[in-house]
């Protein structure tokens, strides 16, 4: 029976070890299911407030900071920063091997690039 589990978590590993790249997630945002679409839009949301929470430790999110790419307006819905990174990728394929979360920073900041403070 140990064998058994050590066998199946040896096999596991490659598939673990793969990360979540640029084309996974516009291949996951290009489907028309809902479940898929709804997952797409998590994506995006999640690694946006990923990158928020980092920003906002390493000293704030007002104006930009070192390693910010994007700044978000109030009023930003999830389907215009799904847009907005969709957009970014279908005109970036060369860059799509970024992870996922690469994408998103980078397809939200050609949108909602942040403002120098005066």
């Amino acid at each position: 029976m140990l064998r058994v589990m050590l066998c199946a978590t040896v096999l596991g590993l490659p598939l673990t070890a793969a990360a979540f790249n640029g084309k996974d997630l516009v291949k996951l945002c290009n489907r028309t299911d809902v479940p898929s679409k709804s997952a797409c839009q998590a994506y995006i949301e999640g690694a946006a407030d990923g990158a928020y929470n980092t920003i906002e430790a390493i000293g704030g999110t007002t104006g930009p900071r070192v390693g910010q790419y994007f700044c978000l307006p109030a009023g930003t819905t999830p389907d215009d920063m799904t847009t907005a990174v969709r957009k970014w990728a279908a005109g970036n394929a060369d860059k799509l091997d970024y992870n996922a979360s690469t994408v998103v920073a980078l397809g939200l900041g050609a949108s909602y690039a942040c403002r120098s403070e005066p």
